[in-house]
């Protein structure tokens, strides 16, 4: 295992991944053969078997695995922060698979997950804003340690996402990579409403329907 997934490994402190792991017996999170081939063949990786994988992880956790690795502190691990890269916020990636190849290549993949709702475009330009912030704004500054990717997991492709937002070293032939995640179309959704059913924030009355038959 390289430093740099050493220091990704121990930075992951959701309870969510612990909890998970144990409850389905892979603690590990070790990914679907499947999957592991439609990652790899969609960023042209081979994704190996031992990928270290997390969820919801905090992208100060990536900039701080990266700079304990990479990066030079000015006295026993305390880093000049003037550029902002360790914000106040939690914002995290879904799901982050990291590997290094034969060439000492670190490739981080990132990917942003959406299950019954949409892609939102401010939420999208802040995270591609943070990428670059952790990244660099060409993508290079950990280069030629650490190789960023990042794609785009949902229901349905996503329609109105600017993905022109997106820089161009976070593509694969100028797209961003899209993953299907098989959620049923029968979900219900529970919501406050008045008494005719229509949604009211006052939440006098409540109601069940399914996805299909929402106002």
């Amino acid at each position: 295992m390289s430093s740099v997934i050493d220091n990704l490994e121990k930075l992951n402190r959701k309870e969510r991944f612990f909890l998970i792991g144990t409850a389905l017996g892979n603690p590990n999170f070790r990914l679907d053969a499947k999957f592991r081939i439609e990652l790899g063949n969609k960023f042209r990786l081979d994704v190996p078997e031992n990928a270290f994988i997390a969820m919801d992880y905090h992208l100060n956790w990536i900039f701080a695995a990266a700079a304990l690795t990479f990066g030079a502190s000015v006295k026993d691990r305390i880093y000049d922060n003037r550029g902002q890269f360790i914000d106040g916020t939690q914002e995290d990636i879904d799901l982050l698979v990291a590997f290094t190849d034969k060439s000492n290549i670190t490739h981080l993949i990132m990917l942003e997950a959406k299950g019954v709702t949409a892609f939102s475009n401010m939420q999208f330009k802040h995270k591609i804003a943070r990428f670059m912030k952790i990244y660099g704004d060409d993508g290079r500054l950990w280069w030629p340690n650490i190789k960023p990717y990042f794609g785009l997991i949902s229901r349905r492709e996503p329609q109105r996402l600017q993905l022109d937002k997106c820089p161009s070293w976070l593509k694969v032939d100028g797209q961003i990579p899209w993953f299907e995640i098989p959620i049923p179309r029968n979900r219900l959704t529970v919501f406050g409403c008045d008494e005719t059913g229509a949604p009211n924030a006052k939440r006098a009355f409540w109601t069940v329907k399914q996805e299909a038959s929402l106002p």
